[in-house]
């Protein structure tokens, strides 16, 4: 395919993080208001969707010469805290779903060409768990059939590409596809972040040419080879580090919103046998100072990391396995806190707390769908660090404490 030269923005002056922390604040109110509506909806709301197009938010990956922000590794976790606090599915689809551009950013500038030649708003679903999926060598390509799982946001998207492990082989590749080429199986059926549409992608024996399946390998490493075209650091710098770490954004502004809730309930709620204010418990107190504890915990933990990801990306600097180790503990120390410091409320509020409309409850189902990715799983994430932390006597073990 013939490149085609563009401009550096395609559509005016390219959006800073500040700038799109400003259109957050100025739909906070109307995300907070849909919240409920688009949990029940099981997907998106066809209105936030536009929105999220129209403001930009979904280019914040976007490679700059289509259009889009390509802002640094933090955008997604700013821009996800932001508008978790109001809505934990709105936040997973911008900083969960709309960082899927820095992989596809990664790609050959063929595949990126498909994908934005034609804009830059598009909505790329990502299906990373065959779920009886199969990929296979046909020629320089590969052959996709069968169904891939957990795409979130699916319904809106127009692009999905599917990972897994080439048949007769332990190459794992991932194969970027067309809407034409998939249909949607509708599963997500769930107890939290049901807002997202997270279903999967059933392929019908669709080939993929070479420029869109690329070895997963590849894309994660070090300039990859979308970084001849794109230079920017998320789509120069090493991947692996900074997987799972946009999952931070919806976990911490989720807490945050449940904080934010739970205040606003309490302030005014009586005790039901005396009349009595709750917000004057002793108890209610304690539990409230210890879950502001936790989350302002997680919030500098997750600060702390991202500062280091950015200045590593920016430099051209490698984590340690040590640093790489201690990043995804931190991932999974930062849900379980954010998790069980909304859970510990909720449990006080009596049976007021299960209801399905009460924010709290609602965030707190959502946080606990949140820690089971395996991004933030505690097993997953703590078990590698400690075996490390214990690890031979020729490892550097002195940057655990930072």
């Amino acid at each position: 395919m013939v490149m085609t030269p563009r401009p550096v923005c395609a559509s005016g002056e390219r959006r800073t993080l500040d700038d799109l922390l400003g259109v957050v604040a100025q739909h906070a109110g109307a995300w907070r208001d849909r919240a409920l509506a688009t949990e029940r909806a099981r997907q998106p709301l066809p209105e936030t969707t536009a929105e999220l197009f129209a403001t930009g938010l979904m280019r914040m990956f976007v490679p700059a010469r289509f259009g889009g922000a390509a802002l640094d590794w933090d955008a997604p976790v700013a821009l996800g805290r932001a508008i978790g606090r109001v809505c934990p599915s709105t936040a997973w689809m911008v900083g969960v779903v709309g960082a899927h551009a820095a992989w596809v950013g990664r790609y050959p500038g063929a595949a990126q060409e498909e994908v934005w030649g034609d804009g830059a708003d598009q909505l790329l679903c990502g299906a990373m768990v065959a779920k009886g999926g199969r990929i296979r060598r046909d020629g320089e390509g590969y052959r996709v059939s069968g169904a891939f799982g957990f795409a979130s946001g699916i319904d809106h998207a127009k692009w999905g590409f599917v990972m897994g492990s080439v048949e007769g082989s332990t190459e794992q590749v991932s194969c970027l596809m067309p809407r034409t080429d998939w249909d949607i199986a509708d599963t997500w059926f769930v107890s939290g972040m049901s807002g997202t549409g997270t279903k999967d992608i059933v392929v019908h024996d669709a080939y993929v040419p070479p420029h869109r399946a690329v070895r997963s390998a590849d894309l994660l490493k070090a300039d990859p080879p979308g970084a001849t075209i794109n230079r920017e650091p998320i789509y120069r710098a090493e991947y692996g580090p900074y997987v799972g770490s946009s999952l931070l954004g919806p976990i911490l502004g989720a807490a945050e919103g449940a904080m934010d809730a739970y205040l606003a309930i309490t302030r005014e709620r009586k005790g039901m046998m005396f009349g009595d204010r709750v917000a004057e418990s002793a108890n209610v107190q304690s539990r409230l100072a210890e879950s502001t504890g936790d989350v302002r915990a997680a919030a500098l933990m997750t600060e702390d990391q991202m500062r280091t990801l950015v200045a590593c990306s920016r430099g051209d600097a490698r984590l340690s396995e040590g640093e790489r180790l201690m990043f995804a503990r931190d991932r999974a120390y930062v849900a379980r806190r954010c998790s069980e410091a909304v859970e510990r409320l909720v449990k006080h509020m009596g049976a007021s707390g299960l209801y399905d409309d009460n924010p709290v409850q609602r965030f707190h189902r959502d946080l606990q769908a949140m820690a089971q990715q395996i991004g933030v799983n505690w097993d997953r994430n703590m078990l590698p660090f400690a075996r490390w932390l214990i690890g031979g006597a020729s490892q550097d073990h002195s940057n655990w404490r930072r």
